[in-house]
């Protein structure tokens, strides 16, 4: 099964973790980024000192691994943050997250299993061992389970879509963006790039909590 084109998106207009400022993918202006690159992240790898400072922060709440049985996904995670290209005042300066690598990163102002909230794991399609290349093969159902220092929590595949983002227009990028809003219920987020070739969508996959023990 093919990602689904369906744009259309339950969540509020794209805004920020409490306290934070969540990065976007797009760039700061209404237009595009030069270039009409719309950067899901840059090829900076984690530190070693964030992820310090995300275990000493969320002790065994962190998420330690994911499971996607149906597509033969067991990868570690690792906490991930963003930096910004260009100057904040630059046209076409945007907020890019930092690469994974060959784990699955989670967005360190995102949530937590244990919390209401939109959590937000992605990873590559086509570089560092290509951890996400199968994820729109993913279907409404399909099993997914977060590790954590507490126990694993389950969750279910609700949608797989498949969205624009180079050349998108105005209405397109607030599609996309709307997913990486915060949520009021728990809700899964997992985000990679599509196709291998060219990268010009992102598969969005939505899935919600079954059980946690």
């Amino acid at each position: 099964m093919h990602p689904s084109t369906d744009q259309s998106a339950r969540d509020p207009p794209y805004g920020a973790c409490p306290g934070h400022p969540q990065p976007s993918p797009f760039s700061d202006n209404d237009g595009v980024a030069a270039g009409d690159h719309l950067a899901c992240h840059n090829h900076r790898l984690p530190s070693s000192s964030l992820q310090d400072i995300a275990r000493q922060t969320y002790g065994d709440r962190l998420i330690l691994r994911i499971q996607l049985p149906s597509i033969s996904v067991d990868s570690p995670v690792v906490t991930v943050g963003w930096q910004v290209a260009g100057t904040p005042t630059q046209s076409g300066s945007s907020a890019e997250w930092d690469s994974p690598g060959s784990a699955v990163g989670w967005v360190l102002t995102s949530a937590l299993p244990d919390q209401d909230g939109n959590i937000i794991l992605y990873g590559h399609n086509n570089m560092y061992g290509s951890v996400f290349k199968e994820l729109g093969k993913l279907e409404p159902g399909d099993e997914v389970l977060l590790q954590t220092g507490q126990g694993t929590w389950q969750f279910q595949v609700d949608r797989v879509l498949l969205l624009p983002v180079l050349n998108a227009d105005s209405a397109q990028r607030q599609a996309y963006l709307a997913y990486l809003a915060e949520t009021d219920q728990p809700r899964l987020t997992l985000i990679s790039c599509w196709p291998p070739t060219s990268n010009i969508y992102r598969v969005v996959v939505i899935a919600y909590p079954v059980l946690a023990h």
